[in-house]
C-alpha cells in the first residue's frame, strides 16, 4: 500500500510519465512482460477515488484474508491475482484493436483475487458471503456500464483468488501447504499457456 500511493504522488510530475512506463498493454506482454504486475503500481489521475478505492478495499479484505492464511499466501494471491487480471485483459483483447493498445492501470486484479478467496464455499472463514457475493455484483455492473472500467481484470483476479483459495482452504491443514503451491504453480503455467494462445493469435492475424 505504501508503494503504491508513493507511486501516485510520482505520477503527478509529467517528466516521468508512470502510466505509459508502468500499466499493461497488451500489444508490449512479450516486449515489457513487467507490466502484468507493474499495472497495479498505477492509477488514475488527477483523482485519488481509483486509488482509495482499491486500497480500501486491500486494507479490509487484505488484512483479512492475511490472518487467515498467512503472509506468504496472502503476498502470492496478491501478485497471481494481479498477473491474473493483466493475463484476462490480455486473452479478452481482441488483437489490432484500440483494447490491444489501451493503456491498463490499478490494483484491481489484485483486490478482486482477494475477494474471490472470500468466495470459497468453506466454513473456514468467517464472513458475510451475502456481503462479499452483492459486493462482487455491484462492481461488475458499475464495471459493464461505466466506460474505462477493467472489468477484464477485475474477471482475471476473481478467479484467479477463487483458485488458489480452493487451494488453501479445502484441503486438510497438514497438506495445505503442498496443495496450495502445487495450485499457484498450476495456475502460473495455466496463465502461461492461455498469454501464449493470444499471442499466437496475434502473430497468425498480423502474418495474414
Amino acid at each position: 500500500m505504501i508503494l503504491t500511493g508513493v507511486v501516485f504522488l510520482a505520477q503527478l510530475l509529467p517528466s516521468l510519465d508512470l502510466v505509459h512506463r508502468l500499466s499493461f498493454v497488451p500489444a508490449l506482454v512479450l516486449e515489457q512482460p513487467w507490466r502484468v504486475l507493474s499495472v497495479a503500481l498505477v492509477h488514475e489521475q488527477p483523482s485519488p477515488f481509483h486509488l482509495l478505492a482499491n486500497m480500501i478495499g486491500l486494507f479490509f479484505f487484505g488484512s483479512f484474508i492475511e490472518r487467515a492464511l498467512g503472509r506468504w499466501r496472502f503476498l502470492t494471491i496478491y501478485l497471481l491475482g494481479t498477473v491474473g487480471g493483466s493475463v484476462m485483459v490480455l486473452v479478452l483483447a481482441k488483437p489490432f484493436t484500440v483494447d490491444w493498445v489501451t493503456n491498463n492501470i490499478g490494483a484491481s486484479g489484485a483486490v478482486f483475487a482477494i475477494v474471490g478467496v472470500l468466495l470459497v464455499p468453506t466454513q473456514k472463514l468467517d464472513r458475510n458471503i451475502t456481503g462479499v457475493v452483492l459486493f462482487v455484483a455491484l462492481n461488475f455492473g458499475y464495471g459493464f456500464l461505466v466506460a474505462g472500467v477493467s472489468w477484464q481484470a477485475h474477471l482475471g483476479g476473481l478467479i484467479a483468488g477463487f483458485v488458489l483459495g480452493c487451494g488453501a482452504l479445502l484441503v486438510p491443514k497438514k497438506q495445505s501447504t503442498l496443495v496450495f503451491v502445487l495450485t499457484a504453480v498450476g495456475l502460473l503455467l495455466a496463465m502461461l499457456v492461455a498469454g501464449a494462445w493470444r499471442i499466437n493469435d496475434a502473430w497468425q492475424i498480423a502474418a495474414m
